[in-house]
């Protein structure tokens, strides 16, 4: 088993003088890790988590690794983060938390690579795990490296490990949990390993080959997907843009929209493709972002939180930085050049001072809504309006209106109420400068 380790870390350049850090629950896979790692020279520090889910056994883990960590002379973190009132999902929060916690380690303490002690019978778990989840090829592939992930143990089985740890007398601690089969991962552990093992001795064996030519598959439809994406998407400030009639000619669309969409909560890519057919500013959402028909584009982005409070301008002041940054200044009509008024921009407006009422009022677009567009003596609806700008729905939520009383006065940054404009009966001015955004949510 030794050799196995040994030949997954040395495919790294310069394996020798590399920083590494294991995460170390205290279990017999990292405890078997951690003694491994030192028989082959390995230097490393270790790593635990104590998130009090488990009431006096967290505790009693820790105290292990912290023994384990003395005793064998190594160096040790802890993070204690107590997540047992948490409304969230407890595996996934304890996840992301060990994880986010692990980043902020690599990076202060400058570690090479992250070393954790998945094995081949946590791949073949989730294998199964993610046949019932729909998640496609990627989620067959076992726990893979990824990044400045090492997984040493990833061809080794759990039964080698528990040989190794006998062996050579080793204590370690097991998690209650885990004997538990209504946890779906045990269930698969516990009752269908077995049984294939019954079928085939050397299942585990079988299927190690089969991890490995999915993951070659993989690799081809990765090559593919990137080639066709360089054709089909375009990235522009934040937003990926499929060109409809470029991804029209594309073979395999389902596979395609599944491995582009999937990574951000998409799986129903038959809507998705209904949703390349249907009328410009149709969208369909995920928890984390949005996917929207414009045009002859489907836009890509994330779900950004809404302001909808309203802000008050009042007369007393001159300058908001939130949420946009706005600075307004009264002058004499007489102060100011004519050609100044005129070669106004959009960011930068002029507006009759007698014809407003402070304070002024800072909010977001509502259905219903309109305006008389300046250079226009009719009205016209907002909504009809940002698609004459061919605004996306987006867009539309960052776009804040200024208002007076009822009437909307600016649509600020894009174009100014045709009944606020300079006149010759006008003798004193409110000037209005859009500095930039600053909070476009």
């Amino acid at each position: 088993m030794l050799q196995k380790i040994k030949q997954n870390i040395i495919q790294i350049p310069d394996w020798q003088a590399k920083k590494y850090l294991l995460a170390f629950s205290g279990g017999v896979d990292s405890v078997v890790l951690a003694t491994a790692l030192q028989q082959l020279g390995v230097r490393f520090t270790l790593a635990h988590c104590n998130f009090k889910l488990r009431g006096v056994e967290s505790d009693a883990d820790q105290a292990f690794v912290e023994k384990f960590a003395k005793t064998n002379n190594i160096s040790l973190h802890i993070n204690i983060c107590d997540l047992s009132q948490t409304d969230e999902n407890i595996q996934v929060a304890a996840r992301n938390s060990r994880y986010q916690w692990f980043d902020s380690l690599l990076e202060q303490q400058q570690f090479d690579y992250l070393l954790t002690a998945h094995h081949l019978d946590d791949s073949i778990e989730t294998f199964f795990i993610n046949i019932l989840r729909t998640t496609g090829l990627k989620g067959l592939l076992g726990i893979r490296d990824h990044h400045k992930i090492l997984r040493p143990l990833q061809n080794i089985t759990r039964q080698e490990i528990l040989k190794f740890a006998r062996q050579h007398g080793l204590t370690w601690r097991e998690d209650s949990s885990n004997a538990s089969d209504k946890y779906r991962r045990n269930f698969i552990r516990h009752q269908i390993i077995p049984k294939l093992v019954e079928l085939q001795p050397d299942f585990h064996q079988s299927f190690h080959k089969t991890l490995q030519y999915l993951n070659q598959n993989q690799a081809v439809i990765n090559d593919w997907f990137e080639n066709v994406k360089n054709k089909v998407i375009n990235e522009d400030k934040g937003i990926s843009k499929l060109k409809i009639k470029a991804f029209d000619r594309v073979k395999q669309q389902e596979l395609f929209l599944f491995h582009w969409l999937s990574p951000y909560g998409f799986t129903d890519m038959k809507a998705v493709k209904q949703l390349l057919k249907t009328q410009a500013g149709k969208e369909i959402f995920s928890r984390t972002h949005r996917l929207t028909k414009y045009g002859d584009y489907l836009l890509l982005q994330k779900i950004e939180k809404t302001d909808n409070q309203v802000r008050y301008l009042p007369e007393h002041i001159s300058e908001i930085r939130e949420p946009i940054h706005l600075k307004w200044v009264i002058i004499d009509r007489k102060q100011i050049d004519e050609q100044v008024i005129k070669s106004a921009k959009s960011d930068d407006i002029y507006i009759d001072y007698d014809l407003v009422d402070f304070p002024l009022s800072l909010r977001k677009w509502q259905a219903g809504d309109y305006f008389y567009p300046f250079g226009m003596k009719g009205k016209k609806k907002l909504s009809d309006y940002f698609k004459d700008i061919k605004l996306i729905p987006a867009e539309k939520e960052k776009t804040w209106l200024l208002c007076n009383r009822n009437d909307i006065v600016w649509i600020v940054g894009k174009r100014m109420d045709n009944r606020y404009k300079i006149t010759g009966k006008t003798e004193k001015i409110l000037h209005l400068q859009l500095i930039k955004f600053r909070n476009l949510k």
